[in-house]
């Protein structure tokens, strides 16, 4: 995940027309896809600026799942929408 965030910032700084809208969708999408399948993930950066989160509470896994469902949403519906435009 780190790779891909990392080009894509690259991708936007050297060549923002030909790769920057690409990566930004595939980045948007795999970002999505960790929410979706690792949500201790999302909870250990909100824990950062809240200390009584608990990481490990199923209870609170819906919440990152949630976020994570619409960026795979968003990013797949801009997707679609630009390869049928």
């Amino acid at each position: 995940m780190r790779a891909v965030v990392v080009g894509t910032f690259f991708a936007l700084l050297l060549s923002p027309k030909k790769w920057g809208f690409a990566l930004s969708i595939v980045s948007l999408a795999i970002v999505g896809a960790w929410a979706l399948l690792y949500p201790q993930g999302v909870l250990g950066w909100a824990k950062t600026a809240h200390p009584s989160i608990d990481v490990d509470d199923p209870s609170l896994w819906w919440v990152p799942r949630l976020i994570g469902g619409f960026f795979v949403a968003f990013a797949l519906s801009i997707a679609l929408f630009a390869l049928l435009r």
